[in-house]
């Protein structure tokens, strides 16, 4: 039998879950738009300079992205590739109502989805392994993390769905997601970066103080976010704990929004166009 404290705070509890729901929601929609977008830069942009003979334009967003090693620029086109479809399917997959009514779509895409976040991982991998980052060693640590947990992201969400263990499944799948969207976030970070502080902290060969705390500051941050998601939805959970969840991730809509629309119009639809330019002409 319930007691009298149980039934005074179920209605703290509902409308904190409501409000974690709905702040999920919004994160949700902000990133589907935002890493949509982000994702056909990247197809549009890298795609259609390498179709169009044009790949050492690759080194306009990133110095020494293209080379003469053939396996370094096989590896890095895969995972630029690999990684615009995760951007593109990955919010889709977050979607209950696709889950739940087309469950087939959910479960192809899905393996499309695991597919290619454990080919943009290996990707980066062999990139650093063949060629290494701009950045040295402590890019290549951090980077090569990264890649890691991709992979291994990637399987686990695979083997769990395999085994039908869903929860867990769920739980992988949003901390695989977390990562896919990391590449995104580190554009972002360095242009309101930029904005705010100029090049303080940035050095051409990406060693200064800020390059070295982006190096793992542009995943890190996003699996903790997850992890308080994952903890804040389980049943029994604290109705503040909810709120503060639900709190940082309207934070999170509200950067991401704004984030948008600036690298939308300053440097994602001219990429687009570039690329396009590129492949027609």
């Amino acid at each position: 039998m319930a007691t009298l404290a149980d039934v005074a705070a179920r209605p703290s509890s509902r409308t904190g879950e409501a409000a974690l729901r709905g702040a999920a929601i919004l994160l949700v929609a902000a990133s589907w738009v935002s890493a949509g977008l982000f994702g056909a830069f990247i197809l549009a942009f890298y795609g259609g300079t390498a179709a169009g003979g044009a790949a050492g334009r690759w080194n306009e967003t990133l110095p020494n992205l293209h080379s003469a090693n053939l396996a370094a620029t096989l590896a890095i086109g895969a995972h630029f590739v690999t990684g615009g479809t995760l951007l593109l399917l990955g919010p889709v997959q977050l979607v209950a109502a696709i889950r739940n009514r087309v469950p087939a779509l959910h479960r192809w895409l899905g393996r499309l989805y695991v597919l290619s976040a454990a080919l943009a991982g290996t990707g980066g991998l062999v990139f650093i392994a063949t060629r290494g980052t701009i950045g040295g060693p402590a890019m290549d640590i951090g980077f090569g993390i990264y890649g890691a947990l991709m992979v291994l992201c990637a399987g686990l969400a695979y083997a769990h769905a395999r085994a039908r263990r869903i929860e867990r499944h769920r739980a992988w799948a949003i901390r695989l997601f977390a990562l896919a969207i990391g590449s995104w976030l580190y554009r972002m970070d360095y242009g309101f970066w930029f904005l705010a502080f100029g090049k303080a902290g940035h050095t051409p060969d990406f060693r200064g103080g800020f390059d070295l705390a982006m190096d793992f500051a542009f995943y890190l941050p996003n699996l903790a976010i997850a992890e308080l998601f994952l903890r804040a939805r389980r049943t029994g959970t604290a109705p503040a704990l909810r709120y503060a969840a639900a709190a940082l991730l309207l934070g999170a809509s509200a950067f991401i929004l704004l984030a948008t629309w600036f690298f939308a119009t300053r440097m994602w639809f001219p990429g687009m166009a570039a690329g396009w330019q590129a492949l027609s002409g």
